[in-house]
Order: C-alpha cells, then sequence, then structure tokens
C-alpha cells in the first residue's frame, strides 16, 4: 500500500498529488486519533485485525489470520489510497499497524505514521544524520511498539522511541559509536518491556552484538556479543586477536518465546568477507 515513485520530483506531494511544504520532525498534519497502548500480552497475543511487530508475532513466521481475502477473490481487489514518502531508494520497511495507526520507515530514516483507513498523514519524523557518517546503504527495516511509543533503530547507531501518537521524541539511547563502523538497519524487537536491537557494520571491522534497552526508559539493560571473547566458548576459532573486529553483524529482527524468555537472533558477515583473509572457523558468523 506504500508506492514510492522513482521519478519523484524533490518537493512532498500528499495522497492528492499536490505540493505540500517540506515537513520537520514531529510535524502534525492532522487531528489524530485515540491510540491503543501495546502491552507486552498484546505482543504475545496479538490481533488478527493488527499488525505488531516486523514479523507479525513472536515466532516470525509473517503468518495473517484474516481470511476475508482469499484465493476467490484477490483478484477483484482494487486500489484504496497510495502515499509516496518521497525517497527514491527500495523502501524494506514493512507496514506495522495497530487499530488503525499504520508506522514505515524509509531510507535515510525517515519515521511516518499514517492513518490506515484513509492513507492520510499523521505525522513524519526525520532523523538528522551526521554530515561525516558512511552509510554503505540508506535502508531501514521498520519499527517496534511499546506501551505508547514507537521504536526506531537508525543509520548513526541510536535507538529512538517517539510518542506514537504526536511524533515527539521521548528519549535516544546510543547503542554505539558510528565513528568505529557501526550503524543500523533493523527493525527493534520488544518483548517484556525491553526493546532490543543489533548492529551492522560487518565490513567496517565491528564486533557485532544485540542489545537490549528498557522501553519506558531507554536505560541499557544488558548486551551479548556475537564473537566470543578469549576464554568463552568458541574463542579458540578466532585467532590473535581477530576477534575484536570480526563482524558477525546482526541485521534481521529476532525472534522470541514468552513461555522461556529466550530470543533467538540470526548473525551475518565474518570481516573480511573473503574466509581466506580471515583464519579460522569464526563462530558464530
Amino acid at each position: 500500500m506504500i508506492a514510492a515513485s522513482l521519478s519523484l520530483p524533490s518537493v512532498a506531494l500528499d495522497i492528492f498529488g499536490n505540493e505540500s511544504s517540506p515537513l520537520k520532525s514531529g510535524t502534525l498534519l492532522k487531528d489524530r486519533p485515540a491510540y491503543s497502548p501495546v502491552t507486552d500480552q498484546r505482543l504475545v497475543n496479538p490481533e488478527s485485525r493488527n499488525w505488531l511487530m516486523y514479523r507479525g508475532t513472536y515466532d516470525s513466521h509473517g503468518y495473517s489470520q484474516l481470511d476475508q481475502i482469499n484465493r476467490k477473490n484477490v483478484s477483484k481487489l482494487k486500489p484504496v489510497w497510495t502515499f509516496s514518502t518521497g525517497m527514491r531508494e527500495a523502501h524494506q520497511s514493512p507496514p506495522v499497524v495497530n487499530d488503525g495507526y499504520m508506522f514505515v520507515t524509509t531510507p535515510h530514516n525517515h519515521l511516518l505514521a499514517l492513518d490506515a483507513r484513509t492513507g492520510e498523514l499523521l505525522w513524519r519524523y526525520e532523523r538528522e544524520l551526521p554530515e561525516d557518517l558512511f552509510q554503505m546503504h540508506p535502508t531501514n527495516r521498520g519499527v517496534a511498539l511499546h506501551g505508547d511509543k514507537v521504536y526506531m533503530a537508525t543509520t548513526d547507531a541510536y535507538l529512538v522511541a517517539l510518542n506514537a501518537r504526536t511524533g515527539e521524541v521521548e528519549w535516544e539511547a546510543e547503542v554505539e559509536d558510528y565513528a568505529s563502523g557501526y550503524y543500523m538497519t533493523l527493525a527493534p524487537l520488544a518483548a517484556s518491556g525491553k526493546v532490543m536491537v543489533g548492529v551492522s557494520g560487518g565490513e567496517f571491522g565491528i564486533r557485532g552484538f544485540v542489545a537490549a534497552f528498557d522501553a519506558e526508559t531507554g536505560k541499557p539493560a544488558w548486551k551479548t556479543y556475537t564473537i566470543p571473547a578469549p576464554g568463552e566458548p568458541g574463542s579458540e576459532s578466532w585467532p590473535g586477536d581477530t576477534w575484536k573486529t570480526g563482524g558477525v553483524p546482526v541485521w534481521i529482527t529476532g525472534s522470541y518465546d514468552a513461555d522461556t524468555k529466550l530470543t533467538y537472533w540470526g548473525t551475518g558477515n565474518g570481516g573480511p568477507w573473503m574466509g581466506d583473509a580471515r583464519p579460522g572457523d569464526n563462530l558464530y558468523a
């Protein structure tokens, strides 16, 4: 339902194709409907009418129980509305929906809240990225919801919490120093009062990790590295000091088991990319 045109001019367009003025972070464009807080219980048992996280449910199956659209009538679907984000690059953010609020992120760390029924823009947040930030690509893969907040992981390695109804920034937490090669592209994962993120930058000599922050305050809760340090299981697979810069990023959102309280995350490439340049088995790349 989100369309971005490769030929879109530099001006922003509204859903009717009219030119609109440039928007600042937190800009409000219309009256806001009521917002339903996203509790831990709702995340464990999400309503079928909503899509409260990156893959819909904690098991990451990406399956919807809705059956109004089926093989018999899918060919009869017609567009109801479209919205141009104004961004030229490919969009990788699935719409996250909570009772009429639709949240979508774009390349270059813009976060949009739309009225899911009409396509009208409720608010837009534009992250001001540092001028010296080097980006391999401007991808952003979406948001997490918890309480009255919506969370985005940024290219300059911050976790930002915004008021889901107004778009105002509630807090932001530095996950790592972007100047050291760290950046983030994934959608955060909210569970049990925590918001979890993983870092990218395997091509820049980072040491990958997953970190959790308190959903309400942004206070750091824990951090787990993807490359074992000397003395940890698997450390023998990283000769010398290669564990310090071996990459193994986490750029896809993890899953969560509410019964066991365990979270599962896939890892990415070791660094350097070419395996013959990094001896050892390199667990857990």
